[in-house]
């Protein structure tokens, strides 16, 4: 029979190892929703629908791919979604925001440029 010293060692060692699998267990379930997450919002749709959704005065259209934005305002005039800017090429990205290293754009042209036949 084991003296207590070497059963409290055991159980020691038995629950530093518990510890440290439910530890890397969460990590990786943190990493793996942080990753979806990051994801989700760098979709291209994600992107415009939210767009849509914070200037519902605005006329939006977009090309097939949905890559392209044609907004009756200027750029400058849109409200992005949180984390997103745009920079001088046009284009609304959350490239220098994120966690992971994820991002998505779109770029926005004026609506005068948008012809459904040709997109």
């Amino acid at each position: 029979m084991k003296n207590l010293q070497e059963r409290t060692q055991l159980n020691s060692t038995s629950i530093k190892n518990w510890v440290g699998k439910k530890v890397e267990e969460k990590t990786n379930t943190e990493l793996k929703v942080l990753f979806e997450e990051e994801m989700e919002k760098s979709s291209s749709d994600f992107i415009i629908n939210e767009i849509k959704r914070l200037n519902p005065k605005v006329r939006i259209k977009t090309d097939s791919d949905r890559w392209l934005i044609f907004s009756s305002v200027n750029i400058e005039d849109l409200i992005l979604p949180e984390w997103f800017y745009f920079n001088q090429k046009n284009w609304i990205t959350n490239k220098h925001t994120t966690k992971s290293g994820i991002y998505g754009s779109v770029q926005v042209y004026p609506i005068e440029y948008y012809d459904p036949n040709l997109i």
